[in-house]
Formats: structure tokens, sequence, C-alpha cells
């Protein structure tokens, strides 16, 4: 069976891995290490979309309205907005596209400005995001140098996409949004692609190596793939890479 490979796989890298996969259809779950807390990396985002447009439905935002970042405060890193003008009037939304499509940190501390930290944190908590904590902006080393970081579980990723899928009207903006993705070198490198939609993000730290979403296969397959302390991050990357081409050959008969 594909868990078999998957158990195999897993065990030889050097490294702490979760791997998380549900059918959203039929309830078939495979789980590995689906409880331990993992740093977020760029996974956070995910919540903070669901804040946003959570915000924006409450009637808080309007996520059509301009949203210009203060000067001196583009964060780098990751993202586009920094090698841009500052005059560019972005809206809320396309710092949300931004933010996930390009993992753009200038976009995600605006989002997280405008929000507040503390809002992104209730909302984690609402959808019981047990493990999930927003601490700090991005690229902000000084507050992670006091403590404060950003955490994750598979399990917890689960919880955010499924509120997704189960509410997929109420949020089709941030599913389509997340369907665009174009960091594209993890779980889906194996497959054929241009075959199937998927709604997802990744993440990366020094040792870190994340991609959590929704393959939209013959049924929908929620895919958690996280990792840490990788003493070879292309082994990681590769195991990514081999894994989701195990799952995707499972479930996916077109």
């Amino acid at each position: 069976m594909w868990f078999e490979h998957v158990k195999e796989c897993i065990q030889k890298v050097d490294g702490d891995i979760a791997l998380l996969v549900k059918n959203l259809a039929t309830g078939e779950i495979f789980s590995h290490q689906s409880d331990v807390v993992f740093p977020s990396a760029s996974t956070i985002k995910v919540p903070i979309l669901v804040s946003l447009f959570d915000a924006c439905a409450q009637g808080k935002f309007d996520i059509n309205a301009p949203a210009p970042i203060p000067s001196g405060e583009v964060a780098g890193g990751c993202g586009i907005i920094q090698l841009l003008s500052e005059e560019i009037p972005f809206t809320l939304l396309d710092h949300a596209k931004m933010m996930i499509v390009l993992s753009d940190n200038a976009a995600t501390n605006q989002l997280i400005s405008m929000l507040g930290i503390d809002e992104v944190n209730a909302t984690c908590q609402k959808y019981g995001l047990k493990d999930t904590v927003l601490g700090r902006k991005m690229m902000d080393f000084e507050a992670k140098m006091q403590g404060l970081d950003n955490f994750t579980s598979a399990h917890d990723m689960l919880a955010i996409f499924e509120l997704l899928h189960q509410n997929s009207e109420q949020y089709a903006g941030a599913l389509q949004i997340l369907k665009m993705q174009m960091l594209n070198d993890l779980l889906s490198t194996y497959t054929n692609r241009g075959s199937y939609a998927f709604a997802h993000k990744t993440g990366e730290l020094p040792g870190v190596r994340h991609d959590v979403g929704i393959m939209y296969l013959d049924e929908p397959i929620f895919v958690a793939f996280l990792s840490k302390n990788l003493s070879d991050e292309f082994a990681g990357i590769r195991l990514a890479n081999e894994l989701g081409a195990l799952i995707y050959n499972a479930f996916n008969t077109k």
C-alpha cells in the first residue's frame, strides 16, 4: 500500500517529519506525527488569509480598499513588493494574493498590521487550531530574539483547510488565491501539475520545508508535509517530491 512506501521514505531522511493525509470525501486518513509542533514558516499565512476574509465579511474592512505600505516598512526576504515603486496603490486583496501566491513578507506584514496579531490568534483559537500561534511579523528578528515566534502543526493545518473546504462558498476567494500558488517545488513537483488544482501554501526556513493544502484529484485530498531539523535540506525537498508523487498516484486515476 502507498502508506507503507511513505513510511520507508520518511525513515531515510535525517530530520523531524510530519505527514497528514485525509480524503475529505471519505474521511480516510494517514497520520505521522501530526500533533508535533513545528516552526510555521510561511504556512502561518493561511490563518492570516482566513482572518482577513472573516474581517471583511464582518464589515471591518473592504477587501478592495487601497492599503499602501508606509514608507520604510517594507520587509525583506521573500516577495516582490520590496523591488517595486512605493507609489503603487495596492489593495487588501492585492496583499492577500501576494502573501500567498509569492509568499511576500511585506504584504503579509501589512495585513498583520491591519488585522492585529491578537485578532489572527483569536481566529486560530476560534477554529480550534491549538498549536498555531502568530507571535511576530515576518522578518522581525528582534522579536524572535525575545522568544516570540510562529508555530503550527499538521493537525492544525488540516483544521484550517477543512474549514475552507467545508465553507467553500464563503471562502471561494481565499481558495482561488491558494490555487494560484506559484511556489510548487515540493509536493506537486513529480505530479502532472496541470491536470488538477492544488490549493496550498509552502514555507521554508533553515532546516525547515513545509507544504500544506488540498489536492483536487478524483476526490479532494488534504496533505500536510512539515519538516524541521533537516540535516540536508535537499533531502527534505526530495522527500516532499516523493511523498507528493505517492499520494498523487494513490488517489488519482485520471
